[in-house]
């Protein structure tokens, strides 16, 4: 089987797959990455606050580290994706929660709501159940994965195992809106309504109220800290209750509507209307005051937060309910003398305008994979790192193309209206304003920067930049390429004049190309070479042995060449169709027809470990050095790859014809990529990779058309034949990118790896016992091995049944039975038929050898005894006559006697003739002849009868001639067969000859031959106690007579 590749994150995958979109995957990265533009066309001057901020603080805390942190980004810089109603999202998020199994829970104005990453499944109540209210304010999911609802109009849902039991008033719940469930340290649920806070403990809820320290005032918030305090806020203040404690104590803060977080150093931080955004003193320790100034909030800069996450770098996401969207705090970076945070000090905001899919957000969650969750009225919103991290202080449009170059010191870029500079670990800042046209970088070989914009050529050294006018005839003329050879001449492509030399700041006479057009590209290599690229696959080489061009007949096949670079001293060539090795004389190519993505190569860069990257059309391609040099040795092999497309925060696809490289390794370790809608960083150590593996689920099985819950095990109805199960994985951070194994035990001999698909269909199903199982993994590779398991029973019908199968083996069987019988019987008939004709034959021969040949001989002889009777008594003749007379009478005799054979054995006993001819074989009176019988005695046809005499005779004759035996014994046994046994005690046979007989001899052939003549058998074996045993059966129906029984003889 085919596995079809997904776009996917950063996964090995054969280059010989087909790439395809799924159209649902495709809408949503179209989203993302819609909302990344939007991002960067709304900058304002706050932005550049923010970047300036942020920028100085990431230098002082790395000291030139090399790899950006999740805390040095901004909101903007995280991977964002959405779903709205056209994706099947709810409306109205109130509530999220997550549980043991992955799956995240929603509440909303609609219901209630479960979530895999790829599939929003409302909740349907077992039959004759329902939820207390649609409108959903608070979900808690326990470790069990049972979970706790809480209503707008007040009252709690329990839904355990499918079923739903619900609490009211009546029950212990205060009334009005539930905002909170959370569970305790020892398992102890709390919840927060308006009217007051509850507990639920040993299966009952309880009011807790003045008895417990807290007033008569409408709860806001309640949170359960990783010590086990729970903090309670109410409309003016905060209080808590220690572990164990039966007391809640007040705090004496004066507080509007204030909400709790935890950062991991353990502090409490509340947000409330009155003094923004701050950490709480640490009452239990005896602290009374703040470590934070307080501002006091203004009527226009108030903040008002439900809800919290922290990041796992401790970072503070939260929404705002006042001003809108989401903003993202770093409690680590703070001024010396900190105060509270007020909407108005707050940078890194992300709201509507910034691609949120509304501005009225309310709960925030960050999953057990690290990503943050909010949810709006309008969708839901998922905020996640990548390695690939936009970088917002360039436009994400530009009229004019990127361009980029490496220096020691700090990354250049371009839009062609500004020059930007990135030092190490830092976000690109401008530098130079530009004149607004399109504009080439490039880095010089004494290590200043070389730049072509609006037809003059600029170098910036120390900092400082100088202007070179163009050649003399060259005006309003862009600049296509740039190169610099070994001496330090730069060669310059215009777009119509064609290609000069600088050297000093002089220009040279205009380079002949031989024809060639104006490149689109160019490079110089480690021997100081200038290489230029032309459309149709065509590159030249000039040096100081003059110009070489390389085209199709010298292995270069990859179309319009989007790039030419030097990496270790080997020229690699990027285009349309592929990617060209340069090997001494000659390229080789690997094509997009092995390699898919290599489509539109417009940037090669290399890796720290040695690989290979190249930016395209289809996205950034990943290859081992050694499965890349294999491709190029081997026409025939398929490369592994991994891809980065914008799933993984790619902000578009790879920037075409505007002449310059679209990666560039920096300094400090980022690889830089240019692409249509932007400008990002690859940063390895952006992301860390998700170790968990994915929890899997089975959702349904679907026998015939109708759809069953699953649980652990299944009957179907009997005569089911066909199944269908769907499954799922909840791993959120690529659940797109999430790849299944299933086999089913009983029918498939091994794991079928069907990618991404969450479906498996089974045809031609019997009845038995079966067990499906299914395992996953996540888009790191990180697989599920236990995954989910359904056995599945599918009963006979009756005509399925053992019972029925039985019934047919016993009627198959009889029927073989009488088939059998039937054939034998009619090979029997036939038998009769041909010894019937035998025996009138013979009666016949003995009628014509009585009445014609012995009466004639007998008349002959007589007439000869009356002539030698006339002949005197002295007659010489006499004598002789009548010796001949007395020998025709021998022959009148025997004739006779072979007339009475033909004849006679009609009706004899095979026993008595047996016996007659071991009498007649003159054995030694010392050998002991036994003859036995058994069973019933049968008279047998005379026919089968004159054969079994033969083979009898033969036997007896052998015995006599070759046994030396003492004593033998014969047995012919009458029953369902007929056999005729004979046994001495003599010297025994030897083994070949029982088996082949002895050359030159026809005695044993002839007994078997008669015996298959009888449709029986004939065995001769050697005995073991010694001696000799001859075993002969035939048939009953065959042997015996159809007639007569003589008696039982024992």
């Amino acid at each position: 089987m085919n596995e079809v590749f997904r776009f996917g994150p950063f996964r090995r995958v054969p280059a010989d797959r087909t790439l395809r979109r799924d159209g649902g995957e495709a809408a949503t990265r179209r989203r993302a990455f819609d909302s990344v533009a939007l991002l960067v066309a709304g900058a304002t001057m706050r932005l550049g606050l923010v970047l300036t901020v942020c920028s100085a603080i990431v230098l002082a805390a790395m000291s030139g580290a090399v790899h950006a942190q999740d805390r040095d980004r901004t909101i903007r810089q995280f991977h964002h994706t959405i779903w709205t109603a056209r994706d099947g999202a709810p409306a109205e998020i109130w509530a999220l929660d997550q549980g043991a199994d992955g799956f995240l829970w929603l509440g909303t104005g609609s219901g209630l709501y479960r979530f895999d990453g790829m599939q929003f499944e409302p909740f349907h109540p077992a039959s004759g159940e329902r939820l207390a209210s649609v409108d959903i304010t608070a979900i808690k999911v326990l470790g069990s994965n049972e979970v706790w609802i809480g209503y707008s109009d007040g009252g709690i849902s329990r839904l355990r195992s499918g079923h739903l039991t619900t609490y009211l008033e009546k029950d212990g719940i205060w009334p009005g809106m539930v905002v909170r469930i959370l569970q305790g340290r020892d398992d102890t649920l709390w919840a927060a309504s308006h009217g007051g806070l509850a507990r639920f403990k040993d299966g009952r809820w309880q009011r807790l109220g003045t008895d417990w320290g807290i007033p008569a005032d409408m709860v806001v918030d309640l949170f359960v800290a990783s010590d086990g305090t729970v903090w309670v806020s109410t409309a003016g203040s905060v209080y808590f209750l220690r572990h164990g404690a039966r007391r809640f104590e007040p705090t004496g803060l004066v507080t509007e509507h204030a909400t709790f977080t935890q950062t991991p150093d353990g502090r409490i931080w509340i947000a409330e209307g009155l003094h923004g955004l701050r950490p709480l003193a640490d009452y239990l320790a005896g602290e009374r005051r703040s470590p934070w100034t307080l501002q006091a909030a203004t009527p226009g800069n108030v903040l008002s937060v439900p809800g919290f996450a922290i990041d796992r770098q401790g970072v503070i996401w939260a929404t705002d309910r006042r001003n809108g969207g989401i903003f993202r705090f770093d409690p680590r970076k703070v001024a010396r003398a900190p105060r509270s945070v007020l909407p108005s000090d707050l940078t890194d905001v992300f709201r509507r305008a910034d691609g949120l899919t509304a501005e009225r957000s309310i709960p925030i969650l960050r999953d057990r994979e690290g990503n943050i969750w909010v949810g709006t009225n309008a969708g839901l919103n998922r905020f996640r790192a990548s390695e690939i991290v936009p970088d917002t202080s360039v436009p994400a449009t530009t009229a004019f193309g990127y361009s980029i170059a490496a220096m020691k010191d700090a990354t250049w870029l371009t839009d062609g209206v500004w020059l930007y500079r990135a030092l190490h670990g830092d976000i690109a800042r401008r530098f130079e304003r530009l004149h607004p046209a399109s504009t080439l970088l490039l880095r010089a070989r004494d290590g200043s920067l070389l730049y072509g914009n609006g037809g003059f050529v600029h170098r910036v050294s120390a900092g400082r930049p100088t202007r070179f006018s163009p050649p003399a005839g060259v005006r309003d003329e862009n600049i296509r390429a740039l190169a610099e050879d070994g001496s330090g001449t730069l060669w310059v492509a215009f777009e119509r004049s064609g290609v000069f030399r600088l050297k000093d700041g002089t220009w040279s006479s205009k380079v002949d190309l031989g024809g060639l057009p104006t490149p689109v590209v160019a490079t110089s290599d480690a021997t100081g070479a200038v290489w230029f690229g032309f459309p149709g696959s065509r590159v030249s080489r000039h040096d100081a042995t003059g110009m070489r061009v390389f085209s199709v007949p010298d292995g270069l096949d990859v179309g319009r060449i989007g790039i030419i670079a030097v990496h270790d001293g080997t020229l690699w060539v990027g285009g349309e169709f592929g990617v060209a090795r340069f090997d001494k004389e000659r390229f080789r190519t690997v094509t997009s027809e092995r390699v898919a993505p290599f489509f539109g190569i417009s940037g090669i860069s290399r890796t720290a470990d040695g690989g290979f990257l190249f930016n395209g059309l289809l996205g950034l391609v990943l290859i081992n050095a050694q499965e890349l040099a294999k491709a190029f040795s081997d026409t025939a092999y398929a490369p592994s790859y991994d891809l980065y497309d914008r799933g993984d925060g790619l902000p578009g696809v790879a920037q075409q014809g505007w002449h310059t490289p679209t990666l560039v390794s920096g300094a400090d370790g980022r690889t830089w990529i240019i692409s249509n809608t932007g400008v990002a960083f690859l940063d390895p150590g952006g992301r860390e990779r998700n170790r968990l593996p994915p929890p899997v689920a089975l959702l349904s099985a679907t026998p015939g058309g109708v759809t069953y819950p699953t649980t652990d095990s299944l009957e179907l109805p009997s005569g089911t034949t066909s199944l269908t199960v769907t499954y799922t994985a909840a791993s959120l951070s690529k659940p797109e990118a999430t790849r299944f194994r299933y086999r089913l035990e009983g029918v498939d001999a091994d794991w079928l790896d069907v990618g991404v698909r969450r479906e498996a269909v089974y045809n031609n199903l019997g009845p038995g016992h079966y067990r499906f199982r299914v395992i996953a993994a996540n888009e790191d590779d990180v697989w599920n091995m236990d995954g989910a398991a359904l056995d599945v029973d599918i009963p006979p019908t009756f005509f399925q049944s053992g019972l029925f199968k039985l019934l047919c083996a016993i009627a198959v069987a009889a029927l073989a039975w009488l088939a059998y019988s039937m054939r034998f019987r009619a090979v029997a008939n036939r038998i009769r038929i041909r010894m019937a004709e035998r025996i009138e034959e013979r009666e016949r021969i003995a009628r014509e050898l009585h009445d014609t040949l012995l009466q004639s001989v007998q008349a002959l002889t007589l007439r000869f005894q009356l002539a030698v009777n006339d002949l005197p008594a002295e007659t010489p003749a006499r004598p002789a006559l009548e010796e001949a007379i007395e020998l025709a009478g021998k022959v009148i005799a025997e004739g006779r006697e072979r007339v009475r054979d033909l004849r006679s054995l009609q009706n004899c006993a095979a026993e008595e003739i047996v016996a007659d001819i071991a009498r007649r074989q003159a054995f030694d009176p010392a050998v002991e002849v036994v003859v036995t019988t058994t069973g019933m005695v049968r008279v047998l046809h005379p026919l089968i009868l004159d054969e079994v005499t033969q083979i009898a005779s033969e036997a007896i004759f052998n015995i006599w001639r070759h046994a030396n035996a003492s004593r033998i014994q014969i047995d012919i046994g009458y029953g369902t067969n007929f056999s005729l046994r004979f046994a001495d005690d003599g010297v025994g046979i030897d083994a070949g000859i029982a088996g082949k007989g002895k050359e030159g001899h026809f005695g044993l052939f002839g007994m078997r031959e008669r015996a298959r003549k009888l449709r029986g058998w004939l065995a001769i074996n050697r005995l073991q106690e010694g001696g000799t045993e001859v075993l002969l059966t035939v048939p009953g129906s065959i042997a015996y007579k159809a007639a007569g029984r003589r008696g039982d003889i024992g």
